[in-house]
């Protein structure tokens, strides 16, 4: 490798030939990294792939393509790419999400907020409004866990579902005089260490259509909020992370709140107010 580069994210340590700058940055402790991101000109042929959609799937891994680059992920801990000079967004997301997922945990698209009230992972589809709301979360005393890409640890019988803290920065929509309108750029608040786990309490759907009662439904409303959810289902231990978010789901409260689209006159902290009063409800029905 060139000048390393050592960060953090996911319960994980990084080693990376090029810079990582949407985890958090670390030194060099001088113990073997979890993860080695290496940069190279070209990849070679892989055999004996499964193609799906947009790469393959192989034994010992997977290879993804996206805005004209190529990963090849290795047992979940190394990456090899060829492509731009720079990282490509999709590193962060969904070369992540398949490597975590390689390694036995749960990737969701969501972003997650420690209150004092609860930990709260937001989720729904993209547009719903889950990022601005992270924000606003963030902003009434909030401290950030990961936004888009959450990843649940499983957990033991009878314990509570564990987030691993994630991207330390949040990307937000920019309104204004921008040339695209759906610009975003990246906010950094206040965010928990990357050393810790944080017990999941509630998931809040950002959605009209209200979650029905029972424990088959709460395990469908959770699963379907998976990251990537087509390449999850064709990646090794398929069944073992759906029931690890089965039991996940029964240990947490799910709320819904309409998405962005359905309330444009309530403004972000309007929303937050409502997160928050959810959860003094959910506490107060556990007295």
């Amino acid at each position: 490798m060139s000048q390393p580069f050592f960060a953090l994210a996911f319960g994980l340590r990084w080693h990376s030939d090029t810079p990582l700058p949407l985890f958090t940055s670390a030194m060099d402790n001088g113990q073997p990294a979890d993860v080695a991101v290496e940069r190279v000109a070209s990849l070679p042929p892989r055999g004996g792939g499964q193609p799906f959609q947009n790469g393959e799937i192989f034994r010992d891994g997977t290879r993804f393509r996206c805005a004209g680059a190529v990963f090849d992920m290795f047992d979940g801990r190394l990456v090899r790419w060829a492509g731009p000079d720079t990282l490509p967004l999709a590193f962060y997301g969904t070369v992540a999400a398949l490597l975590l997922a390689w390694r036995g945990h749960i990737p969701l698209h969501g972003s997650a907020v420690a209150m004092d009230l609860g930990t709260v992972l937001l989720a729904g589809r993209s547009g719903a409004g889950k990022s601005t709301l992270c924000h606003a979360l963030v902003e009434r005393g909030g401290r950030l866990i990961s936004d888009d890409l959450s990843v649940l640890v499983p957990s033991l019988d009878g314990e509570l579902p564990r987030l691993l803290p994630g991207r330390p920065a949040i990307r937000l929509v920019q309104h204004g005089n921008m040339p695209d309108p759906y610009d975003k750029v990246l906010v950094t608040p206040p965010a928990l260490p990357q050393d810790q786990s944080i017990p999941l309490t509630h998931l809040i759907l950002l959605q009209n259509a209200p979650v029905a009662a029972g424990p088959a439904d709460s395990a469908a409303a959770l699963a379907r909020q998976q990251f990537r959810p087509r390449w999850m289902r064709q990646l090794p231990d398929f069944a073992e992370r759906t029931r690890h978010l089965f039991l996940a789901a029964q240990r947490i409260a799910i709320h819904t709140l309409p998405p962005a689209s359905a309330t444009p006159d309530q403004t972000p902290a309007q929303k937050a107010a409502a997160v928050e009063a959810l959860l003094v409800d959910s506490r107060a029905s556990l007295r």
